[in-house]
């Protein structure tokens, strides 16, 4: 291989690793570019009310007698979700333990409206970005959101 055709593979191979490591992270933060995050989310927010339990509206058409939670409990639910996600690092361990300690899909539905009116913003939103809007690193990843709405889809709707 001549030198000139080293260079080049070494550039390439920069750009590449600015581009998917640097530059492409900040894009999708910014929303400038729909990264597969942005597409889980998204997704999940365009279900209907009636189907979608990340909705503060799911629970409302609940059958009378569903197991619901006390909103002090909710209350405290979101707390621990908020401060999970940290400027620099998040709780993943606490985000998803917050979920397997709900029962139903409208004991979901209930913490997303208690969240929302605590923290002025969407639940399932605030864990793909996190608590810093401007550090991509921020949030829960791909895998880890996909997790969050495995645990939430794998619940019964209602008890």
């Amino acid at each position: 291989m001549k030198k000139d055709d080293k260079q080049l593979i070494l550039y390439a191979g920069g750009i590449a690793i600015a581009y998917f490591g640097v530059l492409r992270p900040i894009l999708n933060k910014l929303g400038i570019t729909n990264s597969a995050t942005n597409r889980i989310v998204t997704n999940q927010s365009n279900l209907p009310n009636n189907v979608n339990p990340f909705s503060p509206i799911f629970y409302k058409k609940a059958p009378v007698g569903s197991a619901l939670i006390k909103t002090n409990q909710a209350q405290a639910l979101a707390k621990r979700l908020h401060d999970a996600m940290g400027f620099f690092v998040d709780d993943e361990a606490t985000v998803f333990s917050v979920f397997r300690s709900l029962k139903t899909q409208t004991q979901v539905s209930i913490l997303s409206e208690v969240f929302t009116n605590m923290y002025k913003t969407d639940m399932l939103e605030y864990l793909k970005r996190g608590s810093n809007n401007y550090n991509p690193a921020s949030g829960l990843n791909e895998d880890e959101l996909n997790t969050v709405i495995s645990i939430v889809n794998g619940l019964p709707k209602y008890k």
